[in-house]
């Protein structure tokens, strides 16, 4: 931790006398521009936190930060000074350590004179500590034409300890194709690479200029800004912070048609701006280049009743099993460079013999973490066994026999999508089978654009008793399931032809039909989730928003669910039979 000298004690008390305080996340001009990006908290371990800023600057400057263990610094317990450079895109990371367990502090920073908005985190408590925690569950944040209401909602809370964010924290692509968005949340790239898709965008993020121009523009959002102040991350990245539907340092915009899409250069500006912008307490290294650069799989500890086992579902996995260029009408791929048939609407019988053929088995985790992941579960000795897995677990087939307008070629069961862990069924399997003794194990996941609750089974065509539950949270902001099947098939003569369109209406209720381990389904609403985890219980509130593509709204319906103790099951509801999480009547 850097330490601050008599001269530059004297320069900090100087610029704390002619700046004034702000306390929680309001800030003056001065402020506003020196820190336009706000401040942020993550990792926090019993002993020590990051914190997180940025100074709007063009040359090197030096960057005080003080924390407290009240909101008006009366008792000072760190302080020092950094120095931040472009190198950086002038953001502050610093490790505070020495602190107390479970304990609540205040931090905040001075630069150019200017002291920005007040943060308030929190440390684990001691790994033997009896307390409960609660998590905000949240992924999938598009700001192009959208607002981030939950995130609104969730920074005028007082009762969540830590957001657990698991993936999609930008999009990589802007300027979709007759979208007009409105002038404020309109998003712009410095350089580019030109896609020209209907659904993708028109323009995706290339090099490291463009991906930080992303985060600058993101992180300036006055919701997300006020919710990084009030609570500590824990952050995992998914595909959108490199390219959609990505693997290892491969994009997939142009779906075979101009050959191979792997980008060093671009996955490395993608690690390099993410690392920057986001409170992760994990060693950056540039020159060891990818993969290697950065690993961000790891646990977090919470007290005697709850560890987080945080993966990585990107940087390692292999290439999706069916190719998207050629043709190839026995799993339903039918049009060549797409990936309808490739990494969506795949039919599953014929999905399966291949992916049970493949040799070596496709892995989305690879061997080192995939093998890390089984041992930290296993070795764990809290109560409540968390994996944070960006990508739904749970089997997500689709029935569409019973289409008679369909021809006789698509009335089978498709995977909805083989982008997640339906599409590595041998290695999601080899995970459950390894885990199956392990009581009280739950998954929280997201990517998806919906709310799902539903139980795992080793193998879910022939399913025993379940082995674990699993958890998706829907997406802050960016298009539900609906919207996106709407989008894909209005943009598809074919798709439309075929009156695909019939489905989008009939979606929850085929995914239930179909796959009775998913005890819910909501397709069509944004919002996060509040995970409350106790000694007998782990509950489940998904927080459902107002349209996202107006600037105004907010919570509008609230489900419940729990998981008791040593049952491997969703339980429609609370525990104690309460209808809100704070127990009063709904």
């Amino acid at each position: 931790m850097f330490r601050v000298g008599r001269r530059a004690f004297l320069q900090w008390l100087a610029a704390l006398s002619a700046a004034p305080f702000v306390s929680g996340c309001g800030a003056d001009d001065a402020s506003d521009r020196t820190f336009p990006q706000g401040i942020a908290s993550g990792d926090p371990t019993p002993d020590g936190v990051l914190l997180w800023t940025r100074v709007e600057s063009t040359t090197n400057e030096r960057v005080d930060y003080e924390v407290a263990t009240d909101r008006d610094f009366a008792a000072i317990v760190a302080r020092g000074t950094v120095e931040v450079t472009g190198e950086t895109d002038h953001t502050v990371r610093v490790e505070v350590g020495g602190l107390s367990p479970a304990t609540t502090y205040w931090y905040r920073f001075v630069a150019r004179g200017a002291t920005s908005p007040v943060g308030r985190t929190r440390t684990a408590p001691s790994p033997d500590a009896d307390v409960p925690l609660r998590i905000a569950l949240a992924s999938c944040q598009d700001y192009g034409g959208r607002w981030f209401h939950a995130w609104r909602a969730l920074a005028e809370r007082d009762d969540v300890d830590v957001v657990l964010f698991i993936g999609d924290y930008i999009y990589e692509t802007i300027g979709h194709l007759g979208v007009e968005w409105p002038a404020d949340r309109t998003l712009e790239l410095p350089d580019g690479l030109e896609l020209d898709d209907p659904i993708k965008g028109s323009i995706a993020a290339l090099t490291l200029a463009d991906y930080r121009a992303l985060y600058r523009q993101y992180r300036s959002d006055p919701d997300l800004r006020a919710v990084h102040a009030r609570f500590p991350f824990v952050s995992l990245w998914d595909d959108h912070e490199f390219a959609n539907d990505c693997w290892g340092d491969h994009a997939t915009d142009f779906d075979d048609r101009d050959g191979d899409e792997a980008s060093v250069e671009r996955r490395s500006a993608a690690t390099r701006a993410y690392y920057d912008y986001q409170a992760i307490r994990r060693p950056y290294d540039a020159t060891a280049g990818f993969p290697n650069d950065l690993s961000i799989y790891r646990t977090l500890r919470w007290g005697r009743h709850a560890e987080l086992v945080l993966l990585d579902e990107r940087y390692y996995r292999d290439d999706h099993l069916i190719p998207e260029g050629p043709i190839d009408s026995s799993v339903g791929h039918i049009q060549m460079n797409s990936a309808f048939g490739s990494r969506t609407f795949v039919i599953k019988d014929a999905f399966d013999a291949r992916e049970a053929a493949a040799t070596p088995m496709p892995s989305m985790l690879g061997t080192a973490q995939r093998d890390w992941a089984i041992e930290s579960v296993r070795a764990s000795t809290a109560t409540w066994k968390l994996v944070a897995s960006p990508l739904v677990m749970a089997q997500m087939a689709l029935d569409l026999s019973g289409y008679t307008q369909l021809p006789d070629t698509f009335r089978k069961r498709f995977y909805f999508k083989t982008d997640q862990w339906d599409g590595f069924r041998s290695e999601r399997r080899a995970l459950l089978e390894a885990w199956s003794d392990i009581d009280n194990l739950v998954v929280l996941s997201g990517d998806l654009h919906g709310f799902y609750a539903a139980e795992l089974h080793a193998d879910f065509d022939a399913p025993a008793e379940p082995i674990a539950v699993e958890y998706a949270v829907s997406a802050i902001s960016a298009p539900t399931v609906d919207v996106q099947l709407a989008s894909v098939v209005e943009a598809n003569p074919f798709l439309e032809a075929l009156g695909l369109g019939d489905l989008i209406g009939e979606f929850d209720s085929n995914l239930r039909s179909t796959n009775p381990h998913i005890r819910h389904a909501e397709s069509t609403r944004n919002g996060l989730a509040i995970v409350s985890i106790g000694a007998d219980n782990l509950e489940v509130t998904f927080l459902a928003v107002d349209d996202v593509t107006s600037p105004t709204g907010g919570v509008t319906s609230e489900v419940s669910f729990h998981t008791p103790r040593g049952t491997r099951r969703v339980v429609p509801g609370l525990s104690g039979g309460r209808t809100r999480p704070d127990g009063s009547p709904s």
